[in-house]
């Protein structure tokens, strides 16, 4: 048994990665060895591991695994950051696995990847690339060198250096904006259930950050310091100063929405300029769209408001996980949920029971069945496939 390969392709199964031939390549193999099974229920359960309480107390480098998995991941992709929502699932897999040792009986094993993550995104979470971290909403200020917090606890501003690393990752919470001040003056509001891997100083000739999820930048001047943007399906930014909105899960694809000044966007198929009040978009293997966009509409979510337009139904499970604390789970099969009926605006802290019986583009009553679990999960289904 290959434990590598068949980690990287877990890895790859429960960030929603994974491609048709390695699906069928991990189903095969599963099928196959018994061993392979019992290593996925472990990988599943170690990242289901409580509230995971916070920055390792003992010293352990797992930078040797770290580096090992996270070249297998990236070895296509090109840039300074490799494949942002992986690289989370790796170091929370790292950290977890040193815990999973120490308090093996306190372990909770997970029966679907929903349990997973209930888990990883119940906090605002600063990791470091040793799989140490940091809970956001549990530091006071002056505790923790270079890193002071908002008097709300939703706000983080970094000075330099943390515990000697140069590197972090911040991993919002679901049902939250978060706000991340970098040590340049750069300015970031990240959405819900997004990752931003940045480094902690402010020294070097250009300034990097990758995201993945939600966050509108506005980039602090520095003429002789570009600010640079890498995004997943080869993405990237590069700006000297500026405001702009990224979305990367934009219908399927990812989204640039520039607000002032001017950026250059790249994707493996080309790149372009945009001017204020221009977003470019594209989805993987497909050229760079760029068409006017609406600030009313796609900059609403800072305020906690969110547009479905022709969803389906696991593209409103994404918006409610940005509008509310608790998971989502939709119980119709991935083939069966292809119709997009579901059109309305949700706004975080209303009602859903209301927003799921009005949100359809046609005459509905009692279309939805959902329910609540004892792990605070909503489920969703329909009575009639429309």
């Amino acid at each position: 048994m290959d434990k590598e390969q068949i980690t990287q392709l877990v890895i790859d199964e429960l960030v929603g990665d994974i491609t048709p031939e390695d699906a069928a390549m991990l189903k095969k193999i599963l099928a196959e060895e018994p061993d392979a099974v019992t290593l996925r229920q472990d990988i599943i359960r170690l990242l289901t591991e409580g509230d995971m309480k916070g920055a390792l107390d003992e010293e352990i480098s797992v930078e040797r695994a770290l580096t090992k998995l996270e070249k297998q991941k990236g070895k296509t992709r090109k840039g300074f950051f490799r494949g942002p929502g992986t690289f989370i699932i790796i170091l929370i897999i790292l950290a977890a696995t040193l815990l999973f040792y120490k308090q093996w009986q306190q372990t909770t094993i997970s029966k679907t990847s929903a349990d997973l993550q209930a888990t990883m995104y119940k906090y605002p979470l600063l990791m470091f690339t040793d799989g140490s971290f940091i809970r956001l909403d549990k530091i006071n200020d002056n505790k923790i060198a270079n890193l002071t917090s908002g008097k709300q606890h939703n706000t983080a501003f970094i000075h330099g250096a943390i515990n000697q690393f140069e590197k972090a990752t911040l991993i919002t919470a679901r049902g939250e904006n978060y706000q991340l001040v970098l040590s340049d003056g750069s300015t970031l509001y990240v959405g819900p259930k997004t990752s931003v891997t940045f480094f902690l100083g402010h020294t070097g000739p250009r300034r990097e950050i990758a995201v993945s999820g939600q966050a509108f930048v506005e980039v602090a001047h520095d003429p002789q310091r570009p600010f640079i943007v890498d995004l997943p399906q080869e993405g990237k930014i590069q700006v000297l100063g500026t405001s702009f909105n990224i979305n990367t899960e934009h219908q399927g694809g990812i989204q640039v929405a520039l607000k002032g000044g001017s950026v250059k966007v790249e994707n493996g198929q080309g790149s372009t300029l945009l001017t204020p009040g221009y977003a470019a978009s594209w989805q993987k293997g497909t050229t760079i769209d760029t068409v006017k966009f609406d600030d009313k509409v796609v900059l609403s979510w800072q305020q906690g408001r969110y547009t479905c337009s022709k969803a389906t139904l696991r593209d409103l499970a994404r918006v409610m996980e940005c509008c509310y604390r608790y998971p989502v789970s939709i119980d119709v099969p991935a083939s069966v949920d292809t119709s997009r009926f579901i059109d309305g605006e949700l706004v975080r802290g209303t009602s859903i029971i209301d927003f799921l019986n009005t949100a359809v583009i046609f005459p509905s009553h009692d279309k939805f069945k959902y329910y609540f679990d004892k792990d605070s999960t909503l489920h969703i289904s329909l009575n009639h496939v429309p």
